[in-house]
């Protein structure tokens, strides 16, 4: 019995311990994973610091192992044709060296692309009063032009200079893109926001002042937006106080991102002023976004530089010669009086006053503009001929003749536009100092036309006293006079 009773318990305890073996033991609870760090927080408020702490400005200097940015030889070699003692014509050569700066921004097919301004990149082709070039004289034609990377401005070693070669030239923004075959490290830090700096933002500037060594430059920024239309710029400029230099030119701006920390590039430094070193101007870069990714020239609207002259503004004027009691309007050009009168609805006439204006109104020269198909075509031209008036018909003249007085005539209708352009701005400047502003630079842009101006009234000058003029008598027209209405009509203007 009693081995019954234990063989009957036995029975019952064997499942119960076959399914305990059968359950395996539990796992030990896995630890929690760890939680990524959280990032670190903004270095600023806005978009771009106003500061940086002593050990972030480290870090930035000390981050970038190798130089992208490099110093530019241009070195432009002149022709100047002058007369000597002996009186034969002679020529000589002259060369011009100045230094800027480049900085790489991306390869291409194996060749590096570097950015510039283009008055580093191109000296000018003609030297006058307006474009020159030291040690140069004025008239001189430039005949050859390299540009290479060199170490500093005492680098002679050539076979150690980098050559480049052209890939845009961009007058209005004063931009140029270089390309050379040499692999050059490129800028490591991507394009920012121009439209997004504000004043007291921090910039920091690469280059090489006066082409002597590398040199990194901080500022702040004084002005974050103006128009620049100095020199026939056309673009929008920044305005910083770091202390540059001419060598600088061509530097590439960086403002430090609050988000990241990081420099972005801002803008391209280009000019300063002469009077102020801690008044510097920066091609701000959200326009030329497009331009350097493309390497295509954008249009820009060019009507306060020299835009064509439209139908539309020749009617303008044509109303308001209407309007004046005379007819005529007064206007100064390239040192001399001119006075645009409508003689009849279908007839105007440019009045080139001799230098004695206002004591006498003595006509030294005429354009004259029948108007049968609109005005804006020139049709005669009347000069002093052995003391008398005479009107040459403007297709009688011999082909350059011809091209430069109709030069003259385009460059007449578009100073009195311009002047016309620049009255209306200035009856505005009562009301506030912006419109006021804009009048002083329209003012500015009529007076930088002054030398070209005297060129062209010296060339036809020259022309109307020359015989291939006067051959033009067999086809003239009866002798207009000058009508008395033009030589006084603008002498109350």
């Amino acid at each position: 019995m009693r081995a019954l009773v234990i063989a009957l318990v036995l029975a019952q305890a064997l499942p119960a311990a076959a399914k305990s073996k059968a359950k395996p033991p539990a796992k030990p609870a896995k630890p929690a994973a760890p939680q990524p760090p959280s990032p670190p927080p903004p270095l600023c408020s806005g978009d771009y610091a106003d500061a940086l702490p002593a050990e972030k400005a480290a870090s930035i200097l000390d981050a970038v192992k190798q130089p992208f940015v490099f110093a530019i030889r241009n070195t432009a070699t002149y022709e100047h044709v002058y007369y000597g003692r002996d009186g034969k014509l002679r020529r000589a050569y002259l060369r011009s060296v100045v230094h800027g700066t480049a900085f790489a921004y991306r390869v291409v097919n194996g060749e590096t692309q570097l950015v510039t301004n283009e008055h580093v990149a191109s000296q000018p082709d003609v030297t006058d009063d307006e474009h020159g070039v030291e040690g140069v004289p004025t008239g001189s034609k430039k005949v050859r032009e390299q540009l290479k990377i060199v170490r500093d401005e005492t680098d002679d070693y050539e076979p150690g200079h980098v050559p480049l070669a052209k890939l845009l030239s961009d007058t209005q923004a004063d931009i140029a893109v270089l390309k050379t075959r040499k692999q050059l490290p490129v800028m490591p830090y991507r394009l920012g926001r121009s439209a997004a700096l504000r004043p007291g933002n921090l910039v920091q500037v690469r280059g090489f002042p006066l082409g002597a060594f590398a040199a990194v430059n901080t500022g702040k920024v004084l002005n974050p937006l103006t128009h620049d239309t100095e020199r026939g710029w056309n673009h929008v400029d920044f305005m910083i106080d770091a202390l540059l230099a001419s060598g600088n030119s061509g530097s590439p701006v960086f403002a430090v991102s609050c988000r990241t920390a990081e420099p972005e590039l801002v803008g391209i430094y280009h000019a300063g002023y002469t009077d102020a070193a801690a008044l510097n101007a920066v091609v701000a870069i959200d326009q030329l976004r497009d331009e350097l990714d493309t390497l295509k020239v954008p249009k820009r609207d060019s009507s306060a530089l020299h835009g064509e002259i439209t139908a539309q503004d020749r009617d303008k004027l044509v109303k308001q010669l209407f309007a004046e009691t005379t007819h005529s309007v007064t206007f100064p050009f390239g040192g001399r009086s001119v006075v645009v009168a409508l003689v009849d609805p279908q007839l105007m006439r440019f009045s080139i006053l001799d230098d004695d204006y206002p004591l006498t109104t003595q006509e030294s020269m005429a354009l004259v503009d029948r108007g049968q198909n609109g005005f804006g075509t020139l049709d005669l031209v009347a000069v002093s001929v052995d003391g008398q008036p005479v009107e040459a018909p403007a297709q009688a003249l011999e082909g350059e003749v011809r091209e430069h007085f109709e030069k003259l005539y385009e460059s007449l209708w578009r100073q009195v536009l311009g002047v016309a352009d620049y009255r209306a701005r200035l009856s505005k400047g009562k009301l506030s100092a912006d419109a006021f502003a804009e009048a002083q630079a329209a003012r500015q842009r009529l007076r930088k036309r002054t030398a070209e101006q005297k060129e062209l009234l010296n060339i036809c000058s020259f022309e109307a006293d020359r015989a291939n003029f006067g051959a033009a008598r067999a086809q003239l027209a009866t002798p207009a006079p000058t009508p008395a209405t033009a030589e006084v009509a603008g002498s109350g203007q």
